[in-house]
């Protein structure tokens, strides 16, 4: 007997039936083909001996071929059938079926929330014979009169044993499965898909259902409230902060994460904030721009990646992967609101009021979100799955009101201080002026978005897959007072009582790709792909000036736009041995940054000497900041998966990059898992990675930028590229080149039961070069900007080194009682990140010039929790659920907020508990209601208020934003 075995690959979103095996056999039995076939593929063949006999003798070959047309062949000129099942094959004997008797059931297969189970296995025990579930959870099948039972089973149900009766008609609960930590897949290699226990890195996966049940409305906020290691706080107006929410894993910078979505990799934004503040200079991934609805999980790899996937996966590396469901569907209403009553606390200059009410109840903050995610079928196999998302978020105000000790009109110098506070008050309560008038607590919010994924099969080896997304948001926010009293930025003749301007940002957002994958000869599987992506914001302010234009000014402007596109093409090619997998790729990246200018009034020097210059509240870019900048990029890996025994699993891969603006690179990665036993294995990694300095960060400009100090002064403090000629004579060449990496991992993973699951990771990643802004520059140190009307220079530079060292853990425990289901879950992250050393320059060093400012390194190192818990409940009992989640957030610091003893301000850890329920009203209608925040804690208030007053909350840092108890309610509606 001979038995030539080959290679079989399966691409994972196959369908079973579509896996393909190769064998060269003589002379031998029908069982020991089916062996054959059995060690080459997931399927278990099950027939009774007595009824299917297998001792035949064959002779055949197949190569690559589909399952359905290797058992035609097999079974053909014999009495034997079969039918796929699952991942079951059920083999039977077409005389012995037909001579039994036999009659006909009827059922349905729910879940205790009884929600229907499309695709659910029925087999009856005796004779094997079997079918499925339909979309409505019904089944019909003929079984003989022998058979004394059915075997229920579904992916994610306990299989349930049915006896069989005198009734015709069934109800069948399946139990959902206890979630075991070696079943869940993750991704983060090239080769064979790994489960977590075997997986050398830590992995998180995190199903959109549990998103949901946060009663967060952002995918972002979301992932906030279920991955210790991941944060995303919304902050309030600071530049152009509030058009994402900053997002990083493990206490690294947002940029230093990278995004995929279906695997493939995402663009980043094109902008950036330059204020002082957590993300300050970091151009990150907007993940707010897919809507939860499009997307069937989450999963977080929580190494470094950079060998594999390229730049910015320092951190790690997040994959969306998009629903892709060709039935059914899913429609979500959820509105939320505010619920809150702030209140002082007993923190500096206000803390004579602890316990006060600051506003009194207020309720604001209203979130509406309309969801539909629905599947089509395209042809017998593949799938168009569309989702259509709209929301609106209405502002909410966390403002204190405007105070100054020359009032809010000028103050006539003939008169004494009591008698212009008098007149003023006069004036303010004659015209109507309101001093809280700014709204400093979220911006509002209008998008929407569609996303469509689709595949299908192209012949018997290949397949087409596509998705497209995009987004469009509008987002207004109202910035800090102008009185009349402040002469350098006040047009009497046009605004008498002051001004708030109001800023304006249109945003869209896109992503198209297409690609196919398959079998190629000689048992290599590819994967070729294309794909476009940008980000466009268009900037605006409204009910403002120009004040050195004066009575002349418009009142609203055009400042510019920014955008950033992305072509990406990349070739995958996978070969498997025994017990060897090899990867190679190869990535082909087009990248394009673009400046516009605003219009001419809005970045213009008028004729009004000693007034502020450009549009108040949000400057125009001028027109020597107008261009497109492009560069291109080619990359090429290669990895190699192996079991070096049968407990030890070695991973390693190399990858060499080359950009067309600064040269090229070699990255690694070395990873293993051990299994000491069934229950325990160990994990370990290291990775040489990097960050290329993004596209903007070499060309952005603004060479008339303006910001305030705390007094309110106008600082012209423009920020000028690494190219520009005055900065490289008066600095010398400050030109960007990449961050780079070394972290290393180690952990365990522990299943000690089948309820329970833990794992532990330990990590320290060292940062070489981190790009950051500098610190303000004097610019009247350096003749070179004299005349320029500068006051201070900011740009970008390589200036710290820098090292986290983190710890995750992460445990869950699942129990049943009868039908009633506990999960309990408990994560932490504890992370540090400390300056290993400062990248001076001589010419700035020869000077005591700090490059890089102590309070841009205090929000770098301290600006977000260095500890996050989340302890999480969730009860099922019938048609009901309950979730209580706690989390708890580490202290910040927030660096703009100097004490009286010289040290900046600590905000104290906080616990913010979340409460929800939620009740199956039928059987495909749900509703839930939930409170977040149900204690209405907040974040520490600022010791000082400052802008004026108009600042009590800081907009620079804080743990978990400054809404309060928000209360909402979601109706869901499957099919």
């Amino acid at each position: 007997m001979t038995i030539l075995f080959l290679v079989m690959y399966t691409f994972p979103d196959k369908g079973y039936s579509q896996q393909r095996v190769t064998f060269n056999v003589t002379n031998v039995t029908m069982e020991e083909v089916l062996e054959e076939i059995k060690s080459q593929t997931d399927f278990k063949f099950l027939y009774r001996n007595n009824e299917v006999f297998l001792q035949v003798r064959v002779s055949m070959v197949a190569r690559q071929e589909i399952i359905n047309k290797v058992l035609n062949r097999l079974f053909q000129n014999t009495e034997i059938e079969y039918q796929i099942i699952g991942k079951q094959i059920v083999l039977t004997n077409k005389k012995a079926t037909s001579l039994a008797n036999g009659r006909k059931i009827t059922g349905k297969v729910i879940n205790f929330h009884s929600i229907p189970l499309s695709g659910a296995s029925i087999i009856a025990k005796e004779t094997s014979k079997g079918t499925t579930t339909d979309h409505e959870g019904n089944f019909s099948m003929q079984i003989t009169n022998n058979a004394n039972g059915i075997m229920v089973s579904h992916v994610g149900y306990l299989t349930k044993e049915i006896a069989i009766q005198d009734s015709t008609n069934y109800l069948i609960i399946l139990n959902e499965k206890i979630q075991k930590l070696n079943e869940v897949k993750v991704f983060g290699f090239r080769g064979k898909q790994l489960t977590d226990l075997e997986s050398p890195v830590a992995v998180d996966v995190i199903e959109v259902e549990q998103l949901r049940n946060t009663g967060q409305s952002e995918i972002d906020q979301q992932l906030h409230y279920s991955v210790p290691s991941f944060s995303a706080v919304k902050f309030g107006i600071n530049d152009l902060a509030p058009l994402i929410n900053p997002a990083s894993l493990r206490g690294l910078s947002t940029d230093q994460t990278l995004l995929l979505v279906n695997g493939k990799r995402r663009h980043k934004v094109s902008f950036f904030s330059l204020n002082h503040g957590v993300g300050k200079g970091q151009l990150g991934n907007d993940i707010g721009s897919i809507p939860s609805a499009a997307v069937k999980r989450v999963e977080i790899l929580r190494d470094g990646a950079s060998a594999l996937y390229g730049s910015d996966a320092i951190a790690g590396v997040m994959n969306l992967q998009l629903n892709d469901d060709r039935s059914g569907g899913n429609f979500r209403f959820y509105w939320g609101t505010s619920a809150t009553n702030p209140k002082y606390d007993n923190i500096g200059e206000n803390s004579n009021l602890a316990g006060e009410s600051i506003y009194g109840p207020i309720s604001d903050g209203d979130v509406f979100q309309l969801s539909l995610n629905f599947g089509l079928p395209w042809g017998n196999s593949g799938f168009i799955n569309t989702t259509l998302n709209a929301e609106k978020t209405e502002p909410y105000d966390r403002s204190g009101a405007y105070t100054h000790s020359e009032g809010w009109y000028p103050d006539d110098p003939n008169l004494t201080p009591e008698e212009n506070e008098l007149i003023d008050s006069e004036l303010r309560l004659l015209n109507g002026v309101d001093l809280d008038r700014a709204v400093l607590g979220s911006t509002k919010n209008a998008n929407v978005s569609l996303y469509i994924n689709a595949g299908n099969e192209i012949d018997e080896n290949w397949d087409f897959y596509t998705f497209f997304g995009g987004i469009r948001k509008e987002i207004t926010g109202i910035v800090f007072s102008r009185p009349p009293a402040r002469a350098e930025r006040a047009v009497l003749g046009i605004y008498p009582n002051g001004y708030n301007p109001k800023t304006t940002s249109i945003f869209s957002d896109w992503q198209i790709l297409s690609g196919v994958k398959g079998q190629l000869n000689n048992d290599w599987s590819m994967d070729l792909s294309g794909s476009h992506s940008g980000n466009n914001v268009r900037l605006f302010v409204e009910n403002t000036v120009n004040p050195s234009i004066g009575i002349d000014s418009p009142t609203d402007f055009f400042t510019g736009a920014l955008q950033v596109t992305q072509t990406v093409f990349n070739v995958d090619l996978i070969k498997k041995y025994n017990k060897v997998s090899l990867a190679f790729g190869s990535e082909l990246r087009y990248e394009t940054f673009k400046q516009t200018q605003g219009e001419a009034a809005s970045w213009q020097i008028g004729p009004e000497i000693g007034k502020d210059i450009g549009s108040s509240g949000r400057e125009g870019f001028s027109s020597a900041t107008d261009g497109r900048f492009t560069r291109n990029n080619f990359g090429l890996y290669t990895e190699v998966e192996t079991k070096i025994t049968p407990k030890l699993l070695g991973v390693a891969a190399l990858r060499y990059e080359n950009y067309s603006d600064f040269g090229s690179g070699v990255v690694y990665k070395l990873a293993g898992n051990y299994k000491l036993n069934s229950k325990t294995s160990l994990r370990a990694s290291v990775n040489h990675s990097f960050r290329a300095p993004a596209l903007a960060q070499i060309e952005y400009s603004n060479f008339i930028q303006t910001t305030f100090d705390d007094d309110g002064n106008t600082i012209v403090s423009p920020f000028l590229p690494v190219s520009n000629p005055l900065l490289q004579r008066a600095i010398g060449d400050v030109g960007l080149k990449p961050e780079t990496s070394l972290d290393f991992a180690a952990g365990f993973t522990f299943k000690p039961y089948k309820n329970f699951s833990a794992s532990v990771d330990f990590y320290n990643i060292s940062v070489k070069d981190r790009i950051v802004i500098s610190s303000g520059i004097d610019a009247g140190l350096f003749s070179e900007f004299d005349g320029t009307g500068y006051n201070e220079i900011n740009f970008f530079t390589n200036g710290l080194n820098t090292s986290t060292t983190g710890f995750d853990f992460v445990c869950q425990y699942s129990q049943y009682y009868g039908n009633d289901k506990l999960d309990l879950s408990l994560g932490l992250n504890l992370n540090n990140t400390k300056v290993d050393g400062v990248n001076e320059t001589q010419v700035l060093a020869s000077q005591g010039i700090n490059i890089v400012d102590d309070r841009d390194i205090t929000f770098l190192t301290n600006g977000t929790p260095s500890r996050k818990v989340i302890l999480l409940g969730n009860y099922k009992t019938g048609r009901f659920g309950f979730i209580a989640r706690a989390t708890n957030f580490g202290e910040v610091t927030d660096a703009m907020e100097t004490l009286d003893d010289g040290t900046y301000q600590v905000f104290s850890q906080k616990t913010v508990v979340d409460l929800s329920a939620t009740y199956e009203i039928a059987d495909k209608f749900s509703i839930t209601a939930g409170a977040n925040n149900v204690f209405d804690a907040y974040p520490d208030m600022l010791f000082s208020p400052n802008v004026r007053g108009e600042v009590i909350y800081s907009r620079r840092t804080n743990q978990f934003g400054t809404q309060g108890r928000f209360l909402n309610m979601a109706l869901n509606y499957r099919w």
